[in-house]
């Protein structure tokens, strides 16, 4: 029987009544390991004791406390645990939307840098560990109050949590400088992030949405991310695909659609271009060096 990963669709934007802040957290032993899955919202988690393995996009990596992962959207994910042994931590979903605001545009940028240039897990040193669980803690708490500016100050800690997690990566160095931007152009690349699994987008699809020519919307995304619009699309899909083929038995074809292609044989064709593999190769490839 095909295995298929789970999209975790308890919490979703519609659960969130008008005006509220949408985002959930809850800090919580996790008893038993947890199959691949996938969800609508970003994620950043906090592990403070315990131990195992997180599987992100069909990569390993160990799990301590102080390990801390920042997911965007749809990233397939998956964890075991130490001879069943609970591990505790944070866990915090919210919409993307509230990483991409005019006045914190650098985190939209270094959120696109971090999907795509680097890992999104590390190991925090003790002193931001501290740091980063007392923002978590302070969140938690004040999510489940009813107290005076209650959603302003979510935002606040979340905006806190990220900023921290993004200084203490070792990468951060490398993220540079956030270029200038009109309010509307990290629009462009967070619909295409929440968006790309979709068949029917497209670079005329996008600038209809906004309202703007697909002349605006091909130079942003060239300005922005160095790529033109069809070059990303394929990017963030074949991420996906690679993932997919790496933690699923999902067929080629069932993965090709999936991911947003409308033929089999275009999707073959990029996933060759992109990674130099065929994608029956790349799963055996995968899977020989995970033996």
């Amino acid at each position: 029987m095909t295995t298929y990963p789970i999209f975790q669709d308890s919490l979703r934007l519609s659960t969130f009544k008008k005006g509220e802040f949408p985002l959930f957290i809850t800090h919580y032993p996790l008893k038993h390991g947890y199959p691949n899955h996938h969800h609508e919202f970003a994620e950043i988690s906090l592990v403070t004791s315990g131990n195992g393995t997180e599987i992100v996009g069909g990569e390993e990596h160990r799990l301590q406390p102080g390990s801390i992962c920042l997911l965007p959207p749809y990233h397939l994910h998956a964890l075991r645990l130490d001879d069943g042994k609970p591990l505790y931590k944070f866990c915090c979903m919210f919409d993307m939307n509230s990483l991409f605001q005019p006045a914190f545009a650098e985190v939209g940028g270094w959120l696109v840098k971090l999907s795509d240039e680097t890992k999104p897990y590390y190991d925090l040193p003790p002193d931001a560990f501290e740091a980063i669980k007392s923002v978590l803690s302070a969140l938690e708490a004040e999510s489940a109050s009813s107290s005076l500016g209650k959603q302003g100050f979510m935002r606040i800690k979340l905006l806190e949590a990220i900023y921290l997690f993004f200084r203490h990566h070792p990468a951060f160095a490398s993220f540079g400088q956030p270029v200038e931007l009109s309010p509307v152009e990290w629009d462009f690349v967070k619909y295409v992030n929440t968006h790309f699994m979709e068949e029917t987008i497209s670079l005329e699809e996008v600038a209809g949405k906004f309202g703007v020519s697909v002349f605006v919307v091909r130079g942003a995304f060239k300005r922005l991310l160095g790529k033109n619009f069809l070059e990303y699309l394929h990017q963030l899909r074949i991420r996906r695909a690679s993932s997919l083929l790496t933690a699923t038995d999902m067929s080629v074809a069932e993965i090709a659609y999936d991911v947003g292609f409308s033929s089999l044989r275009s999707f073959t064709r990029v996933f060759k271009e992109t990674t130099g593999l065929s994608a029956t190769d790349y799963r055996k490839k995968q899977r020989e060096r995970a033996e």
